[in-house]
């Protein structure tokens, strides 16, 4: 709406300079500034929402996945800020698709105790800090640790306030 406010001014603009050649003149140039506008903003929109999807996922300490019957997937990435970022992908090569903000949802990170965490209710993601593995499952069926950055990890354990660490 600004776009079109701010090019509908180039004839009045021209007007003021040139008289009806002016106005001529922005009359003319008003779509095609209003196209230029408005691709400049819809692609700036478009760079944000993906640079911003892979700074999701890159700040993930586990990503869980769940492949259902139909090669459909579930991706969980718990982040060690109690946040978790969830999004539904149709494709097996999930790096390169766009994830419309219909498919994408974010969830609190709960710790269940010094070495487990938990998602909406229903992901439990276990660690053994020692052997540096990992099980996750979901309603106590078990789904697939795609990738887990054990320093985050450990960190995020570490910085466990007293009264969310009971042990």
């Amino acid at each position: 709406m600004v776009l079109l406010v701010a090019t509908v001014s180039f004839p009045f603009f021209g007007y003021i300079q040139k008289r009806w050649k002016g106005a001529a003149i922005g009359c003319a140039l008003m779509p095609i500034a209003c196209v230029i506008l408005s691709t400049i903003t819809v692609v700036g929109i478009a760079a944000y929402q993906r640079i911003h999807l892979h700074k999701q996922r890159k700040d993930a300490m586990v990503v869980v996945k769940k492949t259902t019957d139909k090669g459909y997937s579930d991706f969980w990435y718990l982040k060690t800020n109690d946040d978790c970022f969830y999004e539904y992908k149709e494709k097996e090569n999930s790096d390169v698709e766009y994830t419309g903000f219909d498919r994408a949802k974010h969830f609190d990170v709960v710790p269940l105790d010094s070495c487990s965490v938990e998602v909406d209710d229903k992901i439990v993601v276990k660690f053994d800090l020692e052997h540096q593995k990992a099980t996750a499952s979901e309603y106590d069926e078990p789904i697939e640790v795609v990738n887990v950055d054990w320093e985050r990890v450990n960190e995020y354990f570490k910085n466990l306030p007293k009264y969310k660490n009971p042990e």
